[in-house]
């Protein structure tokens, strides 16, 4: 069971978004957040295998200090970066932040499970789905 936690600041979409990925057999949505700080706390308590991570959360440096907070506390963890922006610009962020790997907020239920799933592989050694 891969076990995920979503840091997004609209509540809407994280609704969604935890609803399609616990419509997963092999997938749990242990926590969300909508704040930096909220984040910075619940993934520590969650303990998650991902963290799908919204490139702008509330003052948008505390992306980059969420993702490197993920790094010290959870080495093994990956980090999807999540964002509105167009894919070549939001796999560019991904890459310049250290995130494992990226999708758009304009996909359905199988691309979000799939991007977890390639994430969750790339920390294991384990080949996603």
């Amino acid at each position: 069971m891969i076990r995920v936690y979503i840091a997004d600041d609209s509540l809407g979409f994280g609704t969604l978004a935890a609803a399609w990925l616990d419509g997963e057999p092999d997938i749990e949505v242990v926590g969300q957040a909508q704040t930096a700080a909220e984040a910075l706390s619940g993934v520590e308590a969650a303990r998650p295998d991902v963290v799908v991570l919204d490139r702008l959360l509330p003052q948008p440096e505390h992306s980059e200090e969420v993702l490197a907070h993920v790094r010290r506390v959870l080495p093994q963890a990956s980090v999807v970066l999540l964002s509105g922006m167009p894919d070549e610009d939001l796999a560019l962020a991904a890459r310049e932040i250290g995130a494992d790997g990226h999708v758009s907020k304009a996909v359905d239920a199988t691309a979000l499970a799939a991007a977890v799933r390639r994430a969750a592989g790339a920390r294991t050694g384990e080949p996603g789905t």
